[in-house]
């Protein structure tokens, strides 16, 4: 499918080497980059590339796309800053879709992955969770909190950030406090929080 079915967007530049795209970058503007994870040869490419990039351009959005699907390199990737991801085995429309999704602000990721991506908690070297929701290609948006959190664990979360304590949880929830704080635990240590005062620090990041 071509760019020309859809009107909204206009490819500026294609590049075949890192250096080209770099000093491209540097005298024009651009929405979403859709990056080859690797170049082949002397290239700076993978995740040395994303760094450089968005440490240069920060509010450029990078859909990255690659043949391979390791969940390792992908994690890495967003933790790098990127916004989607999408397989070349993936036809032009779909690329174009993803495109849109990340364009608005979300994040895009294939359905094939997205179940065994979410398992693994995510977390900045500062301490920080990823910031913003996350958007499936099967279309549903879904909470920081509802991707890598069990019901149970998210439910408590939500109610520990509503200024309930312990007790008043287990009550509302008719469950003992210690399941109330065996679910609290559990789910900030997948979020990658460990003191109750990060959990409030970056409440706007989960949801």
């Amino acid at each position: 499918m071509a760019a020309s079915h859809y009107p909204d967007m206009q490819i500026t530049g294609s590049f075949s080497h890192s250096h080209e795209l770099l000093s491209w970058l540097q005298k024009n503007a651009a929405d979403v980059l859709v990056l080859d994870y690797i170049l082949g040869g002397d290239e700076l490419d993978g995740l040395s590339l994303i760094k450089q990039i968005l440490s240069r351009h920060p509010k450029l959005k990078i859909l990255l796309s690659s043949s391979m699907e390791s969940l390792a390199v992908i994690r890495a990737a967003f933790m790098s800053g990127i916004k989607g991801y999408i397989s070349k085995r993936e036809e032009a429309q779909a690329y174009f879709e993803a495109i849109r999704v990340i364009d608005s602000g979300l994040r895009f990721i294939p359905d094939n992955i997205e179940s065994e991506l979410s398992k693994i908690p995510v977390r900045k070297r500062d301490g920080a969770v990823l910031d913003g929701p996350l958007y499936y290609a099967n279309g549903e948006k879904l909470s920081r909190l509802d991707t890598l959190l069990s019901p149970r664990e998210a439910e408590v979360i939500r109610c520990f950030l509503d200024g309930m304590q312990v007790i008043e949880i287990a009550e509302k929830l008719k469950r003992s406090r210690k399941t109330i704080s065996g679910h609290k635990q559990s789910g900030m240590k997948k979020l990658g929080l460990s003191t109750d005062l990060e959990l409030f620090k970056y409440r706007d990041h989960l949801f």
